[in-house]
């Protein structure tokens, strides 16, 4: 009977409007149901009929590279009186109501995965995707608010989401506007459109675990779920200091609260996206303060509040669009990572060396070397390979910009961009950040950012490592390497196990560790382009599991880049000075 009465109480918190919500132009009300297969959403959307008798909802076609988000999107059983919901196709929905008074429809969204805590290996898509375990939610706005199509972004209202946890599963909730406390359900309101809804991270439950400290500009929230390498406290005060360092370099004293979400993907690597102050981590099994990925991840993501957030206006290209303007979104942001770390004292000069020699040599690696932006675009987000031409790209410019800079300012390219920088509220109206960073530029660099951005971005054309291009403490240079040779097609092992075998060369590293064409792999661990890791290949040998280990290398060379510290440049004043960033 107890459990009768919870779930009832559930599904009428989740169906019928708070008080509170009457007030708000956009109402989505939300509790996740563990008790279920598939496990889902139960939502209730409500908003003014504003004298129709018809509304058209949509969701939002694609995100994260994701472009079947209606595919879990269902309408509930039931529905007010006097509501009637008609799918038009899996994103598009039709609602006829009274034209008077307030309109709620009731919908699902099921979860991606039937148990997400089961320690398979996710890929990275499941993660934009909505998830629910035996007692946490998370999911992003693009999966499961829609819009009303008569209310589309243009507009601007009070836009509200309550989450609802079901009754004896209290825990946390978290994500963009909330602040991670124990509560049985909290309300977001914001003055905005759907676009401000839809670009931010929800989650909560028992699941959680929150740690919240206070940095230079305001609070930061860090929450985690699930097994991970590096216990919470210390992952936290490393998450501070490097936040931190960003506020300081920006000069933010009054930064927004900002949240850090760290989930396991249970392989081994590494990925995340900003949304609304909150960078969503999906991380490997040894990702921590002491693993490479993790100054770079944490950076990156977080400096995406001020690049390109402060630059520019929210625009409303299409994915492909914004994919051409990545140079400065992922590319600037990848520059100003390395380079903060470096400034802050957390990476040595040896250690950024290591880094830009890695980003250089992928790049030359890559086959995308040339591609045409035209031609990445529609794969920014579904192939890394491809998508990751414009980081490189961007983070090439950077430097091409920050040397030819600091020959007229020891600023650089700092000055420039921090002359650039608005509050959230004027970069709502201002113009799109990559115009008006290439504006600043010309009128200190004349037509070179422009037409640079067009021969090395839109069209592929090579990066040209000219001696100081990174900066007085480093050399430029070639060297010889040992050629990545994996020794079979590594390119059919996308996904989780198991996997069959294919492409192994015979008498390559692979074979002569023992691998053989249509061996069933049930586990890896790969490390791309990295000579010195070994491979290992869990593998099915006459119904045992064995283990094949070996370098991924056959004898056969390469000429890539390098970059080396110049002698003395540890003392070496315009060093130095090159690593303190002077503002002026």
């Amino acid at each position: 009977m107890h459990r009768l009465i919870a779930l009832l109480t559930l599904l009428m918190l989740a169906s019928m409007p708070a008080a509170a919500e009457s007030t708000c132009d956009v109402s989505y009300r939300i509790a996740p149901r563990y008790d279920t297969q598939p496990r889902r959403l139960e939502v209730a959307m409500t908003f003014a009929a504003e004298r129709r008798f018809e509304s058209w909802l949509r969701l939002q076609v694609g995100w994260a590279g994701i472009q079947d988000y209606g595919q879990t999107w269902r309408p509930s059983p039931e529905q007010p009186s006097g509501v009637t919901v008609t799918p038009e196709d899996t994103h598009r929905w039709q609602v006829t109501h009274a034209p008077e008074g307030l309109v709620t429809v009731r919908y699902q969204i099921l979860a991606a995965l039937p148990d997400p805590d089961d320690g398979k290996v996710q890929d990275q898509e499941q993660m934009y995707r909505t998830q629910i375990g035996a007692d946490w939610f998370q999911f992003f706005g693009y999966g499961a608010l829609p819009s009303v199509e008569s209310f589309d972004d243009r507009r601007v209202g009070r836009m509200c989401v309550t989450l609802v946890q079901p009754e004896g599963q209290v825990g946390p909730l978290i994500g963009s506007d909330l602040n991670g406390r124990v509560q049985a359900d909290a309300q977001i309101s914001l003055q905005d459109s759907h676009a401000g809804l839809r670009h931010a991270f929800y989650g909560g439950g028992p699941g959680w675990r929150v740690e919240r400290r206070e940095g230079p500009g305001g609070a930061v929230i860090v929450a985690s779920r699930g097994t991970q390498a590096a216990p919470d406290v210390a992952f936290a005060d490393s998450v501070v200091q490097l936040i931190s360092a960003h506020r300081r370099f920006w000069g933010d004293t009054e930064a927004p609260k900002q949240t850090i979400v760290r989930i396991p993907n249970n392989g081994w690597n590494n990925g995340g996206t900003l949304v609304r102050q909150t960078a969503v981590l999906h991380v490997s099994r040894d990702f921590g303060p002491h693993n490479a990925a993790f100054e770079s991840l944490i950076g990156h993501e977080n400096l995406h509040q001020w690049m390109p957030g402060r630059l520019g206006g929210r625009q409303n290209d299409s994915p492909e669009q914004a994919a051409h303007h990545s140079w400065l979104s992922e590319g600037f942001t990848d520059y100003y990572t390395h380079r903060l770390l470096l400034g802050a004292g957390v990476w040595t000069l040896d250690q950024y060396a290591e880094q830009l020699t890695q980003v250089f040599r992928k790049y030359w690696r890559s086959p995308e070397r040339h591609a045409t932006a035209d031609s990445i675009a529609p794969r920014f987000f579904s192939d890394r390979a491809a998508g990751s031409q414009m980081y490189v790209r961007g983070e090439w410019l950077a430097m091409t910009w920050d040397r030819a800079l600091r020959e007229q300012d020891p600023s650089g390219l700092d000055g420039v961009l921090r002359g650039l920088l608005l509050t959230r509220q004027q970069a709502m109206k201002a113009g799109a950040a990559h115009e008006r960073v290439l504006a600043a530029l010309t009128t200190r660099l004349g037509d070179a950012p422009r037409q640079q951005v067009k021969a090395t971005v839109e069209e592929g054309r090579g990066l040209a490592l000219e001696e100081g291009l990174a900066g007085p403490c480093f050399t430029v240079g070639w060297a010889d390497v040992p050629r990545w040779a994996p020794g079979f097609d590594v390119s059919k092992i996308k996904g989780g196990p198991p996997v069959v075998a294919t492409g192994v060369i015979p008498q390559g590293p692979a074979a002569q560790a023992g691998l053989k064409e249509g061996m069933m792999l049930k586990g890896w661990s790969i490390f791309g382009g990295e000579v010195t890791k070994e491979i290992e290949l869990n593998v099915t040998v006459d119904g045992e599991t064995k283990t094949l280990r070996y370098l991924p290398v056959d004898g056969t060379f390469e000429r890539l880049p390098l970059l080396s510290v110049r002698a003395g440049a540890g003392s070496d004043a315009a060093c130095q000075q090159w690593i303190r960033r002077p503002r002026s």
